[in-house]
């Protein structure tokens, strides 16, 4: 019995300890700054009232900085007191998730195409729709394109 009073007590002490307001903040966080901006906004480290905030990028930062104030205002209500007077962000992309468009290479794969092809193709496509030059070596390229494509994810 008094094993478990003494991990009462201990939890008390955590809990108004200054270094754990960092565990407050991080269990509201969603409350704080809704759930989308959570995703992108992490909240690292409470001193001397300014709390620390990861963020991937500029993008974000320059957003996130714009509602300071607020963020400030309602982290300050989960305490009831003015825990907060100052926000700092700092970028460090490694804290995020990458998506899956970031994942992915962002530059599409472009099969080579040798001159030779272009010219034989173009000049099949002029033979047998009666095609103009420019339409003809257009036509050409996209489906020597489209061919080479097909190979290669299959």
């Amino acid at each position: 019995m008094k094993q478990r009073f003494s991990q009462v007590k201990s939890l008390k002490t955590l809990v108004l300890d200054s270094k754990s307001n960092i565990l407050i903040i991080l269990m509201n966080w969603q409350n704080i700054v809704g759930k989308s901006n959570s995703r992108n906004m992490m909240p690292v480290e409470l001193k001397q009232k300014t709390l620390t905030i990861a963020v991937p990028n500029n993008m974000v930062l320059s957003v996130a900085s714009k509602f300071s104030a607020v963020i400030i205002n309602k982290t300050n209500h989960c305490f009831e007191t003015e825990c907060i007077s100052k926000l700092k962000f700092e970028i460090k992309p490694e804290f995020f998730k990458k998506t899956k468009s970031e994942k992915k290479n962002d530059t599409p794969q472009v099969p080579e195409i040798s001159e030779e092809e272009i010219c034989q193709k173009k000049q099949e496509l002029i033979t047998r729709f009666n095609l103009n030059d420019n339409i003809a070596e257009c036509a050409a390229r996209i489906e020597l394109l489209n061919i080479k494509r097909g190979k290669n994810e299959q």
